[in-house]
């Protein structure tokens, strides 16, 4: 009679091969969706060579693991085989194993003898995939140029080759371990491996030399693993230096290479011991063993580092605190920050201020978060409509240089009310539209901002005009969106109706193709794209269309900061994104607080808003790191010259790296071990009021003249005081205009004077009677009072301190910017306007509040003629922007009413 296959094995049958099956599909499917992507980006090669790297360091790691399991488990079956056909005996032992199954049975420990180690060494494989930028690293490692002083390998050493290498010995030594604690439980378990009498080993020698062999290739490991620590030597903290000082010089960098021998020869003894059989002295080895490397690794380096180094610290550390500072200095690039004299002696006068009136116009008095809300409720125009963020830049406007504040007007993640079907979500709300931008130093008479940009279509001076306002891919996700299909896309209101358009770029996938749009409804788990009748032949999918998230997918080797940023050129809409190469364990030198000890802003990225192309520039191509990546990648990284010149007059100096190396250089501005060693000039990052608490001041941009410079130039700026102190004792600066681009300048104030930190300042404010009176009285009518940053402004070996303050009355989200705080550091007042601070405070005139508490109209009509006074003279010069602030003073001391609700 012929057999049949039960319906439960058939069934087991189609489920082994379904499963693979469904594997295998999902991944072509997410294959196919990026490669398809790469290639509408023009970086289909870049998709090809990323891959590749990953699918062939998978699987080879998958093949040797797989090997050494599966020879693993054919030995241990071997084993077992044998044991259940009586050819293996063991004296004084019975065993009782299940007789053999049936023919099924087999062939199913047959296929498990297969699949679990392949299971296995995929898992394994896949986690030593995750590290697959290291073997980039590795195999394309250029160098530095630079060795290390302790074993003279060049620093390209540390960072590309030692990493992978680690990687490596850290999994043998783990599978192997792993291995051999597995074949100790089970050879136990069955009693194959049994402890006789008298503390004897009693085992098959074929079971022993199984279990030996894995115990030596561990042993292997661990000794290579000593070894290689020698040069972690050089990347951790060890007493008063970071990286290897005198102990670790002159003991521990000795004493690893003794244990790695050790571990060989105990290694080699307990295999001897093992194979006679003799457990007890393998117990005897094993408890010396760890006795001689606690002593060797743990009490010796100890007791010279408490005995010998401590009582002579500074003098056995010196050399060592020199290379630390040194390599930290060359890791974060502070080598090349040029240090100046700040007098600090000059005392800001009315001459001061009127030489330094294009600094003083381009003070930044809007914070981006009250910024950010003002936009939000005065020109986000619609509910679909977002502003994610607020921008800092300069632009040339009529022939001045002036700092701006702009956003993108991004289409919200969320549609209101029943906009969230299918086909609103995907097809036809695809885009954001436009941009607002306003002057950085100006304000409306009734505290909101002066629009250089605003309103839908956006309506904008000549040098500003926009001519594709459309904003495909910004700072929102919202998903996926499909453009140029059966329906058409809102563009913009106007008044009560919507104006529609179609997309006509070529950003991103073409769904030509029935297999594009079955690989993108399998992807984005979103039949529609598959089904519906709105999608074309010319539609096009829009994936990833956050600016980070799209840079991110195409180029995951490099860090991104966190502040991409909007910029106008030529009528069309860009995003700039700085992008670093970073690395670990640079020999000697500090980590940053993520874990980085090097870091090169050597990328800067461009994102067209419309198109979605994007351009990767080389900004530091000597950068061993970047080097590494355009070699692997050839094609990517484009010269800087070759980026319009429209762009790359917005290049600024990244939020990120500057705030890093500040902080490393408040540290390491000291370069005599000495004073590094007794922390003599420590400094530290100022702190600022925020909501009745302090926190570390932020770097901010400004657009300033540095002492001695004919001309403006837009830096991005920070105080620095010393530690545990309040007083500004240096400010660092990072220059973003050409031909200085990424010079980093440190002006150095006197230490025998003392100049007011911003902490200072806030205290100054907050003690001032008629300021704290009047921001209490506003804070209990109904408005809530926000402090914005303090701004320390650098004017001619001076400082001019200036502190907004915005309201915002109770129901409404529009906070108005209604006073300026200002000081010279002596004196400090607070007015509706800057010019009116500055004159209260440079010009004697009576503060805001003082004639009113006096009931002496004399003094208000004096400041009023002072007022009118201004206005004539800044009419004279031409200087309308003076001549406004000049002219809502005025119209404040006659009393011009205020906006209603606002507190006042």
């Amino acid at each position: 009679m012929p057999t049949t296959v039960p319906r439960s094995l058939f069934s087991a049958r189609l489920a082994w091969l379904a499963l693979p099956l469904f594997v295998a599909l999902a991944v072509a499917f997410h294959w196919l969706a990026d490669l398809f992507w790469f290639e509408s980006l023009g970086y289909a090669g870049l998709f090809w060579r990323l891959l590749l790297i990953r699918i062939g360091l998978f699987a080879v790691v998958t093949a040797i693991v797989f090997l050494y399991a599966w020879i693993n488990l054919r030995l241990l079956a071997q084993h077992l085989d044998l044991v259940g056909s009586g050819r293996i005996a063991m004296s004084g032992l019975m065993l009782r194993l299940p007789a053999p199954g049936s023919a099924a049975s087999s062939r199913l420990v047959r296929v498990l003898e297969v699949v679990a180690p392949l299971l296995a060494a995929m898992i394994v494989a896949a986690g030593f995939t995750a590290g697959w930028d290291e073997l980039v690293r590795f195999l394309w490692a250029q160098p530095f140029g630079e060795v290390d002083p302790l074993y003279g390998h060049d620093i390209g050493f540390y960072l590309f080759r030692l990493p992978l290498i680690d990687r490596v010995q850290n999994t043998v030594a783990l599978l192997a371990f792993t291995a051999t604690a597995a074949l100790l439980a089970v050879y136990g378990n069955i009693g194959l491996l049994v402890w006789g009498p008298g503390g004897a080993i009693v085992a098959p020698r074929s079971v022993l030399h199984h279990l030996l062999a894995n115990a030596a290739l561990f042993s292997c490991a661990w000794a290579a693993g000593y070894v290689l620590d020698r040069y972690d030597l050089l990347s951790e903290p060890t007493g008063a230096v970071f990286g290897a000082g005198y102990t670790a010089v002159h003991v521990t960098r000795w004493a690893l290479p003794g244990a790695a021998f050790l571990t060989a020869a105990f290694a080699a003894a307990g295999y001897r011991f093992a194979l006679a059989g003799q457990g007890r002295r393998l117990a005897v080895l094993i408890g010396g063993f760890a006795a001689a490397m606690i002593a060797l690794l743990v009490a010796l380096p100890d007791s010279i580092q408490r005995f010998v180094v401590l009582p002579n610290e500074l003098a056995l550390e010196e050399p060592y605190l020199e290379r630390d500072i040194r390599f930290t200095r060359k890791a974060f690039g502070l080598e090349t920050v040029q240090p100046r004299a700040y007098d600090a002696s000059v005392k800001l006068g009315r001459a001061e201020i009127e030489a330094n009136r294009d600094t003083i116009g381009n003070i930044r008095l809007w914070d981006w978060q009250p910024l950010r809300q003002t936009f939000r409720q005065l020109q986000q125009i619609r509910s679909y409509y977002t502003f994610h963020d607020v921008d800092i830049d300069r632009y040339r406007l009529e022939g001045a240089y002036r700092q701006v504040l702009l956003a993108a007007r991004e289409l919200s993640p969320d549609l209101p009310g029943k906009g969230v079907t299918w086909v609103n979500r995907r097809l036809q709300y695809t885009h954001g539209y436009g941009l607002v931008m306003a002057p950085a130093a100006e304000k409306s008479p009734e505290g909101r901002p002066v629009f250089l940009i605003d309103d839908i279509p956006p309506v904008a001076p000549p040098s500003l005009a926009i001519e594709q306002p459309a904003i495909y891919f910004g700072e929102e996700e919202g998903g996926y969106r499909i453009v140029n299909s059966g329906v058409p896309e809102f563009d913009y209101p106007s008044g009560d109706r919507n104006v529609y358009t179609r997309y006509r770029g070529h950003g991103d996938v073409a769904l030509d193709s029935w297999l594009k749009r079955l690989v993108y409804a399998w992807q984005q788990l979103d039949i529609n794209i598959l089904i519906s009748d709105y999608i074309r032949s010319d539609s096009r999918i829009q994936l990833w269309r956050r600016v980070q998230a799209r840079i991110g997918r195409l180029a995951p080797f490099l860090t991104l900061d966190h502040d991409p940023y909007l910029v106008v050129d030529s009528g069309r809409l860009f995003w700039i994104q700085d992008a670093y190469t970073t690395g670990e364990r640079f020999p000697y030198a500090e980590p940053a607080e993520s874990g980085i000890s090097y870091v090169r802003n050597a990328v800067k990225i461009v994102v067209d808003a419309y198109e979605g192309d994007v351009t990767f520039y080389a900004m530091d191509p000597a950068d061993p790191v970047l080097r590494v990546y355009a070699a692997a990648f050839p094609g990517v990284f484009r010269p800087l010259a070759a980026m319009p010149p429209g762009i790359a007059a917005h290049l600024r100096y990244p939020e990120d790296l500057f705030a890093i190396q500040a902080r490393k250089y408040a540290v390491y501005h000291m370069t005599e071990p000495h004073v590094f060693y007794n922390s003599e000039d420590l400094w530290q990052i100022p702190r600022e009021k925020e909501d009745d608490r302090y926190v570390p001041l932020q770097p901010y941009y400004v657009l300033i003249r540095l002492p001695g410079e004919p001309r403006l130039e837009f830096l991005l700026l920070t105080p620095l005081t010393p530690a545990r102190r309040d007083n500004m004792i240096a400010w660092l600066a990072a220059r973003s205009d050409p031909p200085h681009y990424g010079e980093l300048v440190v002006f150095k104030l006197p230490k025998d004077r003392l100049v007011l930190g911003p902490t200072q300042i806030e205290a100054m404010i907050d003690q001032d009677t008629t300021i704290s009176r009047q921001l209490s009285l506003w804070d209990q009518r109904g408005s809530r009072v926000i402090r914005g940053n303090l701004l320390v402004i650098p004017i001619d070996d001076a400082f001019l301190y200036v502190e907004p303050v915005y309201l915002r009355a109770e129901g409404n989200e529009i906070p108005q910017l209604q006073r300026i705080i200002a000081s010279d550091g002596a004196k400090v007042a607070m007015e509706p306007t800057l010019e009116g601070a500055i004159e209260a405070v440079f010009g004697g005139a009576p503060r805001e509040g003082e004639g009113a508490a006096t009931g002496a109209p004399a003094a208000g009509l004096g400041r009023a003629r002072a007022a009118l006074e201004a206005a004539e003279e800044m009419l004279r010069r031409g200087d309308w922007a003076g001549f406004g602030a000049a002219m809502q003073r005025l119209r404040d001391l006659l009393g011009h009413p205020g906006p209603p609700g606002d507190g006042f």
